[in-house]
């Protein structure tokens, strides 16, 4: 009798075990909360990346315009107000929250040391960067610069935004750099009056045309 009764149970629960297994009810609700997190974290992955992209892209045309602005202004003298009009161009361009900072450069090169020199340098008020200096300019960019003949100069453009990604999905914040190398459009020089700037090494009247009047 007992060994009949066992044996009922196990055959209920058998068929009880294979209905479950063969019923589809809340297969749909299991399924979304295995696939949503995966589906959320590519939705916020794309935004991000893109996110990063049009601010390098953004970053980059505000650079080039920044240098197109300041090369095509070598037929008169610039001054710290004007750069830091071009900067405040710079950051409308941009148009984002994030830190934006601009370093322009006047380059030249020195043909007895066979080196870079810097004429003069600019960077924004809120630029933790300093003005770039000769050390600086032959050891980062020494490499990247086409070489010039002496009496030419070139003018350095540099643009760097601190990039904060909107959520964390692989990409950690980064400063996003773009550089520009320009000639001036109408003088050999852009000569730039800031009363604040040390003064002109010596060396200029040895590379550049007419650098001691500039």
């Amino acid at each position: 009798m007992m060994h009949r009764i066992s044996h009922s149970i196990r055959l209920f629960f058998k068929a009880l075990h294979r209905k479950a297994w063969q019923s589809e009810h809340g297969s749909i609700s299991v399924e979304t909360v295995i696939i949503l997190p995966v589906v959320a974290w590519a939705l916020m992955a794309s935004f991000t990346f893109t996110d990063a992209f049009r601010h390098q892209t953004t970053l980059q045309k505000s650079v080039y315009t920044a240098a197109d602005l300041v090369s095509r202004a070598s037929g008169t003298a610039l001054t710290p107000e004007y750069l830091n009009g071009v900067y405040s161009f710079m950051l409308r361009i941009n148009d984002t929250p994030l830190d934006v900072h601009l370093r322009i450069t006047l380059i030249g090169w020195d043909n007895a040391e066979e080196e870079y020199r810097v004429i003069w340098s600019y960077a924004d008020q809120g630029n933790t960067a300093t003005v770039l200096d000769d050390t600086v300019l032959n050891a980062a960019y020494g490499a990247q610069i086409p070489k010039i003949s002496v009496g030419e100069t070139l003018l350095l453009t540099e643009g760097l935004l601190k990039y904060e990604p909107p959520f964390r999905v692989g990409l950690q914040a980064r400063d996003l750099t773009e550089t520009a190398l320009t000639r001036p459009r109408f003088a050999p020089g852009i000569t730039f009056l800031d009363p604040n700037a040390p003064p002109p090494p010596e060396a200029w009247c040895e590379f550049v045309v007419d650098a001691c009047g500039m």
